[in-house]
């Protein structure tokens, strides 16, 4: 993924044509602050999630696709709320790198650099952080999803 004014561009492998092509994201705008994590929901879901840092949103949205290799439509009815006042999560809003989603539960994981804890619409419990000052390797969820690999 990378950026440009006020646009956020991320690419994926099509394994057919063995080239990089566009994958368009479905976030409007992008400002510097806004935070941006990819994710893969099981083996064959794609999800995305965004906080938008310039307005300090309350809002964490995240979008699920279901289809990657052909048309791609994201689907924007799971959003998660979460009232970071309530929480005093104010330095949250721009701090995730990486997340696991539950749709059923409507609760996603989340990882930043010295917390793990887990959101849903009423919920935010801290599930592990870092006492001393962090350095490298920080909590990172990665996915590996062997569908996508080609043998």
């Amino acid at each position: 993924m990378g950026f440009t004014t006020n646009h956020l561009l991320s690419s994926q492998f099509n394994f057919t044509t063995e080239r990089f092509v566009r994958l368009p994201l479905p976030i409007p705008s992008f400002n510097l602050p806004d935070r941006v994590v990819l994710s893969v929901v099981r083996d064959e879901k794609l999800s995305v999630l965004h906080i938008d840092g310039f307005e300090w949103s309350d809002v964490i949205s995240i979008w699920v696709t279901d289809k990657v290799d052909e048309e791609l439509s994201w689907r924007s009815d799971f959003v998660l709320r979460v009232d970071f006042d309530k929480f005093d999560l104010r330095n949250l809003a721009t701090s995730v790198s990486s997340f696991l989603l539950d749709e059923e539960n409507k609760m996603a994981v989340c990882c930043d650099g010295t917390r793990i804890y887990i959101v849903g619409e009423d919920i935010y419990k801290l599930v592990y952080k870092e006492i001393t000052v962090p350095s490298p390797p920080r909590p990172l969820v990665i996915t590996y999803v062997p569908s996508l690999v080609k043998i």
